[in-house]
């Protein structure tokens, strides 16, 4: 269950969509056909290791409209485990910290405990410049804006084991977002 680029880019592109209703801007006495524009700054990380036997995921995820979503995967020879929670602020000034609840998945789904995520983060190079263009729920969507590379150190405690996390993908973004009805 890790973000890979194009996973990212969804996500980023999906909560443009949710965007519209809190914070459309458009033109003083413009019609329906009007564009509609926010601004969504926020930080995205998909991050992997082991655990014992198992394998662990973590998709991190913030926007500066839609709050912040953590979630966790584990899979090795005793089953499937995971979940997922919104917590109020997951990035904060360099450090992220959340708890996520677990549970067995698969056939009786039952609790298993709660991962810690902890780390840190800091930008790692320059931004580069975005723009993606698609369509999608009778939208023709444009993102343009950066994204910053970061460097991160994170660690997760699951089911009775800690390690450390890699971050294939980990970027702060800022993004003016412009909604079009086709």
């Amino acid at each position: 269950m890790r973000i890979s680029g194009s996973r990212a880019a969804a996500m980023l592109c999906i909560t443009a969509v949710m965007s519209v209703p809190t914070v459309a801007h458009a033109a003083p006495g413009a019609g329906a056909d009007a564009p509609v524009v926010t601004y969504e700054r926020g930080h995205v990380m998909s991050c992997s290791g082991k655990a014992g036997e198992r394998s662990v995921t973590v998709d991190l995820y913030d926007n500066s409209l839609h709050g912040s979503f953590a979630e966790v995967h584990v899979e090795g020879p005793d089953g499937e485990f995971g979940g997922g929670t919104t917590p109020d602020r997951l990035f904060r000034g360099g450090a992220v910290r959340t708890e996520v609840p677990v549970r067995r998945l698969g056939g009786e789904e039952s609790p298993a405990g709660v991962a810690r995520v902890v780390g840190m983060y800091a930008p790692s190079g320059p931004s580069t410049p975005v723009h993606d263009v698609y369509e999608d729920n009778g939208w023709t969507i444009v993102a343009d804006g950066t994204h910053q590379p970061l460097r991160t150190r994170m660690v997760i405690s699951v089911l009775d084991h800690t390690t450390r996390l890699t971050c294939g993908e980990a970027f702060a973004y800022d993004l003016k977002v412009t909604k079009t009805p086709l």
